[in-house]
C-alpha cells in the first residue's frame, strides 16, 4: 500500500509539474532588473557569512542586489549598511530602500532587506526560508522593525 501511494504521488507530480517557462510570475516592482534579480534569487539558501547562489545571508544579499541592479557597493554586515544610509520614516520607503530588523537569531544582532513596494521587501530570511518577499506587516517583522535607510546619492 505504501510503495503505491509513492508510486500515484510522483505519477500526480510528474503529470501536473509545468515548466517555469510556461509560467509568467507577476512583477514585484516597476523595475525590470529588479524583478529578474528577485525571481533569479528567490528560493535560493540561507547561509550564515554566504555570499553565493549556494547559499547566502541577509546582508550579502542586499549587497548583491545593489551590485546587481543599481551598480552600488554596500558594506557586506547590516550594521555597516545601516551606517552608509541616511534614517528615513517607514511611511516614506520607497523601492530600493534599506529596511533593518533586530534579531536574536542572528549572532550580530541585526537583520536586513531590500524594500520593493507595497510593505514587501526581498532578503535572505534564514535556514528554513531561505531568500523569500516577505511584508513588513507580518507580526515577527512589525515588532523587530528597527528602521531604513536610503543611500544618499
Amino acid at each position: 500500500m505504501y510503495k503505491l501511494l509513492i508510486v500515484i504521488g510522483i505519477t500526480f507530480i510528474t503529470k501536473f509539474s509545468f515548466s517555469q517557462d510556461l509560467v509568467e510570475v507577476p512583477p514585484f516592482t516597476k523595475d525590470s532588473t529588479l524583478n529578474s534579480f528577485i525571481i533569479h534569487w528567490i528560493g535560493k539558501p540561507y547561509k550564515l557569512g554566504g555570499s553565493t547562489e549556494a547559499g547566502i545571508d541577509c546582508s550579502q544579499f542586499n549587497k548583491r542586489l545593489y551590485q546587481d541592479v543599481y551598480e552600488i557597493k554596500l558594506e557586506g554586515v547590516c550594521y555597516k549598511q545601516w551606517n552608509q544610509t541616511i534614517r528615513i520614516k517607514r511611511d516614506s520607503l520607497e523601492i530600493g530602500d534599506l529596511v533593518f530588523f533586530r534579531s536574536s537569531q542572528s549572532p550580530s544582532g541585526w537583520h536586513c532587506g531590500t524594500y520593493i513596494g507595497e510593505t514587501m521587501f526581498v532578503h535572505a530570511a534564514n535556514r528554513a526560508e531561505g531568500v523569500k518577499v516577505s511584508s513588513l506587516m507580518e507580526p515577527r517583522y512589525k515588532a523587530a522593525y528597527k528602521g531604513a535607510g536610503r543611500l544618499q546619492d
